[in-house]
């Protein structure tokens, strides 16, 4: 299906470029791509064929250029407080969603994220913050941001977490460690480990594409 490069005008309204592929109405499903580190706007692509093609699909580009080519939420490198990088990032892709849904008139149904690595910590901090309403959320090959609060979150998140036994970037342990803390504060957890590395398996995609499908049916 044709995805749609951002406009200027688009990227001055919602402070970031993306790549757009429409659905079949203004209250489709959303679904919104994060990359990871050293990423773009096209890298996430790869998992549309998890996603039907009646949804909506944004994916939004990072904003600070990495050291190692192409964009990135937070620099790693930089001394201080990773929480705080994460906290304004998040910030940040709330105000660049919600700026996109006003400027495409849409009233999507749903809206589930799904993030890779760098991506998918972004995607949990405006989440569990609760500065995007998001019905489900997929971590892949990432780990969970932690808030010290609590928040009473006006929706029944669902969380997905795929993550290779392997990976040499996020130890398998951060994984772990955030699937028991979001079952701890009560959201219901999809947990798939297999034996890859820093990637998405063949049966994480598998079940990516039939948990995404899970929450489109539910009422």
């Amino acid at each position: 299906m044709t995805r749609h490069e951002s406009t200027d005008n688009e990227e001055i309204a919602t402070g970031l470029k993306f790549l757009y592929r429409p659905g079949a109405s203004a209250s489709a499903p959303l679904v919104v791509l994060l990359h990871g580190r050293a990423g773009n706007r096209s890298v996430m692509w790869t998992f549309e064929r998890s996603i039907p093609t009646e949804c909506h699909v944004v994916a939004f580009q990072a904003f600070l250029a990495d050291p190692l080519g192409e964009w990135s939420w937070w620099d790693v490198t930089v001394p201080g407080s990773k929480k705080e990088s994460i906290m304004f990032a998040a910030d940040r892709l709330s105000r660049a969603l919600a700026a996109f849904l006003k400027l495409h008139t849409l009233t999507p149904q749903k809206i589930v994220g799904m993030g890779f690595s760098q991506g998918s910590v972004l995607l949990t901090a405006a989440a569990l913050r609760a500065l995007v309403e998001f019905d489900g959320v997929a971590v892949l090959a990432g780990f969970v941001f932690q808030p010290s609060e609590s928040l009473a979150l006006t929706k029944k998140l669902k969380v997905f977490v795929a993550h290779g036994l392997h990976d040499e970037t996020v130890p398998v342990s951060e994984a772990r460690d955030g699937v028991a803390a979001l079952q701890k504060r009560g959201f219901e957890v999809l947990y798939v480990e297999e034996a890859v590395g820093h990637k998405v398996g063949i049966e994480g995609t598998r079940s990516l594409k039939a948990w995404l499908q899970g929450i489109l049916e539910d009422a």
